[in-house]
């Protein structure tokens, strides 16, 4: 990873990845675990993914400082009870990652090669993707937020995707719910300043070797619409800085993490990877 967080400013600090089973929520698991936060994943699905992203943050960093959480983010209760769950084993939540999202697979298993109208979607189709991407954010940092905004203190970091990926021909509903994350967080970034909670967004800036592309992730004959994969690793070192305390200040942003030149020390390689969200006076 090059030059990180110190450690201090991340141990102890307990954050929450929503669908950090696979892919760019576990690659940031692992990073924060291994720096020593207290990491709650949660999924939807059942399997052993979940199971063995916790094996794993456990075997990199604290085993007492993981919990793995079977948990809709579309259902309310079940992210009640991913809070209450956090509370009673950590005692407080210091940050939150909205990484749980679904794709264009959903839509097609060919959209990397073959366009899909939006009249083409099916509404039950175009209804489960938003109801996670934008929802199931909302759901979790409404319910995030008063907690941190009580400590003096938190972060929101919502994951989402490169601007090309949100205007591509075909890509509705995924670009749609990007548009719309990146929205809200440029409104509670607003919203929570001044309370010592910031709101950041975080994407990849490209296609990612994971379940989201078509095939078999680690498949090297893969590719995304624009070429070769990322590593899903690539998330993980402005991920931890964005939870640290080396990123206070800094709210209603967007990190791109192929920008993030680990050779730097983090403050200067956030600010190379960092681009305001929010555009003022324009029509």
């Amino acid at each position: 990873m090059g030059a990180k967080v110190a450690d201090e400013t991340i141990r102890g600090k307990v954050v929450v990845i929503t669908g950090g089973g696979r892919g760019l929520g576990r690659a940031m698991a692992l990073g924060l675990a291994g720096a020593g936060a207290k990491v709650v994943i949660t999924g939807a699905r059942e399997g052993g993914e979940l199971t063995q992203t916790e094996a794993d943050c456990r075997a990199v960093g604290d085993e007492d400082g993981v919990l793995a959480l079977k948990a809709d983010i579309t259902v309310d209760g079940d992210c009640r009870r991913v809070f209450d769950e956090t509370l009673s084993r950590f005692g407080a939540v210091h940050a939150l990652i909205n990484n749980a999202g679904r794709g264009m697979g959903h839509v097609s298993k060919t959209f990397t090669n073959s366009k899909t109208g939006f009249w083409q979607v099916e509404p039950g189709t175009w209804r489960m993707l938003m109801d996670t991407n934008v929802n199931g954010a909302f759901n979790m940092a409404r319910l995030a937020a008063p907690l941190m905004v009580e400590q003096g203190w938190g972060r929101i970091v919502n994951v989402s995707t490169s601007l090309i990926t949100m205007q591509r021909k075909g890509f509705s509903p995924y670009g749609p719910s990007k548009w719309a994350i990146e929205g809200e967080s440029v409104i509670w970034a607003q919203d929570l300043d001044g309370t010592g909670v910031t709101v950041n967004v975080l994407l990849p800036g490209g296609a990612t070797d994971t379940a989201m592309i078509p095939g078999t992730v680690g498949d090297k004959s893969r590719t995304g619409a624009d070429g070769n994969l990322f590593e899903a690793e690539i998330m993980a070192p402005p991920a931890l800085y964005l939870v640290s305390d080396e990123s206070d200040g800094h709210t209603g942003d967007r990190y791109v993490a192929k920008l993030w030149d680990a050779s730097l020390p983090p403050a200067e390689a956030a600010a190379k990877a960092r681009f305001p969200v929010r555009r003022e006076r324009e029509f």
